[in-house]
């Protein structure tokens, strides 16, 4: 049996022999990894829309972002 990567069942049935000693001590490596916690952080917390820090537009002008970009002279 060979598998896409083309490593055989063998050959890493000799490698998890070799590294762990049995196949149950593999399984139960892995179920020690499965059942450990998750550990939850906390959500980012988008900041507020305005701010001291917040560049304002002056009122009744086009925003930055939508105007037409600058056309060069010469």
């Amino acid at each position: 049996m060979t598998d896409l990567m083309g490593s055989t069942v063998h050959e890493l049935l000799a490698q998890v022999l070799a590294r762990y000693g049995s196949i149950d001590v593999f399984i139960a490596r892995l179920h020690v990894l499965l059942d450990t916690p998750t550990v939850v952080r906390p959500a980012a917390v988008a900041p507020s829309a305005g701010g001291r820090h917040r560049l304002a537009e002056p009122a009744g002008t086009v925003p930055m972002t939508t105007a037409a970009p600058p056309r060069l002279r010469g």
